[in-house]
C-alpha cells in the first residue's frame, strides 16, 4: 500500500488541527489559505501539553485516522472534510501522566514508523504493520515532537535516540542543539513541534527560522532538498505541539 504522509504533502494542504492557544499562529496560517481548526483542551494530558494536536490527533495517511481518548469532538470535523475517512477512538484512560500521553505520538519517515513502540498506541503500530511500514523503535516518547520531516528520507531533530535510530538506518538526518526552541511550561521546546510543510516545497517555522542557533545548518539542509523557510513570526521559535494537516 502506498501510504501518503500527512507531514509531507504533495500538494498544498487544505485543512489543519493546530493550538487553540496561539491565536496569532492560527491567523497567520490561515492567511495561508489553509482552513485552521483550533484545538479543544484535552483533560487527559498534562497541563501545558492539553492543546498539543500532535497528542490528540495522529493522521495515519489521509484514510485513517487515531484520536485521544477525550477529544472525539473531531471525528465528525474529520468526517465533514473526508468522507471517506476511519476515526478510531483510544480506549479511556484517565491517567495523563507519562508514557500514557504520548501513545500517538510517532511520525512516518519514508519505509519507517519512528516511535517509542512500548508506549505507542498498539493498534496504530499494527495498521503501520499491517500496511508495510517498518517500526523504528526510539527511546523519546516524543518522537513526533522530536522530529521535523523534510523529506521522503530526511529529518532535523534534536534528540540523540532519534538521530541514532534514524543515522543508522540510512535516513539522512541533521542534529542540533537543544534550546532555541520555547515550550510553555518546560525548559525548551522540540523542533518538530514548532514546525509544518504547508506544501511540497516549503516548510513553516512559529517564529523566526533565524532565531535559532543552527539555523544556517537547518537552511543549508533545507536548500539540499529544494525546501524554502518560511517563518511565522518576528520572535523567538515556539514549540506550539505541531500542526496535523486533515487533509
Amino acid at each position: 500500500m502506498d501510504i501518503k504522509n500527512p507531514r509531507l504533502p504533495d500538494k498544498k494542504v487544505k485543512c489543519v488541527l493546530m493550538s487553540g492557544e496561539y491565536s496569532e499562529f492560527a491567523d497567520t496560517v490561515g492567511k495561508l489559505n489553509i482552513d485552521v481548526i483550533s484545538s479543544i483542551p484535552s483533560q487527559n494530558l498534562p497541563k501545558y501539553e492539553r492543546y498539543h494536536s500532535d497528542m490528540q490527533m495522529h493522521n495515519c495517511g489521509y484514510d485513517t485516522y487515531f484520536l485521544r481518548n477525550d477529544c472525539s469532538i473531531y471525528k465528525k470535523i474529520i468526517l465533514s472534510k473526508n468522507k471517506s475517512a476511519k476515526v478510531i477512538s483510544e480506549e479511556n484512560t484517565n491517567d495523563s501522566n507519562y508514557p500514557n500521553n504520548v501513545s500517538l505520538n510517532g511520525t512516518l519517515i519514508g519505509e519507517y514508523f519512528l516511535t517509542n513502540i512500548n508506549h505507542c498506541n498498539k493498534e496504530m503500530l499494527s495498521w503501520y504493520i499491517n500496511n508495510g511500514i517498518k517500526p523504528l523503535n526510539v527511546k523519546q516518547g516524543y518522537a513526533a515532537c522530536s522530529t521535523a520531516v523534510i523529506e521522503y528520507n530526511a529529518v532535523i531533530t534534536d534528540d540523540e535516540s532519534v538521530y541514532n535510530a534514524c543515522a543508522n538506518n540510512k535516513i539522512d538526518v541533521l542534529k542540533i542543539s537543544k534550546g532555541s526552541i520555547k515550550l510553555k511550561g518546560y525548559s525548551y521546546g522540540f523542533i518538530g513541534g514548532c514546525c509544518f510543510k504547508p506544501d511540497k516545497k516549503s516548510i513553516c517555522f512559529f517564529g523566526n527560522a533565524q532565531t535559532h542557533n543552527d539555523y544556517k545548518n537547518i537552511k543549508d539542509f533545507c536548500k539540499n532538498y529544494r525546501i524554502d523557510i518560511i517563518s511565522l513570526g518576528n520572535g523567538a521559535l515556539t514549540d506550539i505541539g505541531g500542526v496535523i494537516p486533515i487533509i
